[in-house]
């Protein structure tokens, strides 16, 4: 089993930004950097915000300029570009830009954790009418999302079941997204009569898809290396699909503002689960 701290180490992997609990350490949340000084005061992580910071953290981390290149090849090409392991690999010792801490309590929910390590599908699963491949062989944390939006039937029930129940989104899982992709589309598929989009989050409902482009750390708690993944739900009125359902695209126009950016986001795409896999 993942110990929930490194769950934690993996939040500062997705976002490229410094990420702490309090409640696990007795620093003040003004954190010291190497040189001795002090760093800006650093800002809550919520659930509500945090596919938002992750989208703000892609613009500066070079693994993500990398998965840009990887899906513009393949969605342009159809070949997939090859990678080496030090270009997907995320220093969590580094020194970052941005800095956040959260409330684990208020973060996470243990109630709905769950270990597909050893799992294997031999049913077919459905989740908002679309079919939900399993992260077997990973571990989810659980996100505590109940109520946290308008309603909860967009996470369908919470027992366990092969079939879809009415109102929920499908499951999808977080490959790139945003500014690094603008445009890469544009001109190969056009999803209705005088549109074409590139920018935006893109995701895809295969796990092992995602694989190709989830980030690698090594853990400073235990010094092994993990994948981390993000498990969403996506509200399919505001979805596009490409490549044979392969990638999903939440368009993001530029140009607005980070207001309305956050509400675009949060009703199109929500965060539940962050899954491990020790590599």
């Amino acid at each position: 089993m993942i110990h929930c701290d490194v769950a934690l180490e993996a939040l500062t992997a997705l976002c490229n930004a410094n990420v702490t609990c309090p409640q696990n350490q007795s620093k003040s949340v003004h954190q010291r950097d190497i040189s001795g000084g002090c760093r800006a005061a650093q800002e809550p992580l919520h659930i509500n915000n945090f596919i938002h910071t992750i989208l703000k953290g892609d613009e500066t981390c070079q693994v993500s300029r990398c998965n840009f290149f990887h899906l513009q090849s393949f969605l342009q090409c159809g070949v997939k570009v090859a990678r080496f392991a030090p270009e997907i690999h995320v220093d969590t010792k580094g020194v970052f830009k941005g800095s956040y801490y959260i409330n684990k309590d208020e973060f996470f929910d243990p109630r709905f954790d769950y270990d597909f390590t050893n799992l294997k599908d031999t049913e077919c699963y459905c989740r908002g009418g679309e079919v939900y491949e399993r992260p077997c062989g990973w571990q989810r944390f659980a996100l505590k999302v109940l109520d946290k939006y308008d309603g909860n039937t967009w996470l369908g029930t919470q027992y366990r079941s092969t079939q879809s129940v009415p109102g929920e989104w499908p499951v999808s899982y977080h490959g790139t997204s945003k500014a690094g992709v603008d445009g890469i589309i544009e001109g190969f598929y056009k999803p209705g009569p005088g549109q074409a989009y590139g920018r935006g989050i893109y995701s895809t409902p295969f796990i092992a898809e995602a694989i190709s482009y989830a980030k690698t750390f090594t853990s400073q708690k235990t010094g092994k290396k993990y994948l981390v993944i993000l498990q969403n739900r996506i509200n399919p009125a505001y979805r596009y699909k490409y490549n044979n359902d392969k990638y999903w695209l939440v368009p993001i126009p530029a140009g607005i503002s980070v207001t309305e950016e956050h509400k675009m986001v949060e009703r199109a795409i929500r965060p539940y689960g962050l899954l491990l896999k020790e590599v």
